[in-house]
């Protein structure tokens, strides 16, 4: 996945988040990698839980910061 697709899902993130709480798991990840049409989501998503988004709020709290090089 390119460096613009995951600044994209955490843009998404960030925005449901808002109007929506965690749910503890990866299901607006998911959504969001099936609509910009990530064939290997479940391997993204292992890579996610690696960095320590271990859910949809992780992700945005935890990963995100990596990203800002």
């Amino acid at each position: 996945m390119t460096r613009e697709k995951f600044k994209g899902l955490f843009d998404y993130l960030d925005s449901a988040l808002q109007k929506e709480k965690c749910n503890d798991d990866h299901t607006l990840t998911i959504w969001f990698l099936n609509l910009i049409g990530v064939q290997n989501e479940g391997e993204v998503v292992g890579w996610l839980i690696d960095k320590n988004g271990y859910c949809d709020c992780e992700v945005l709290a935890n990963v995100e910061d990596q990203f800002e090089n």
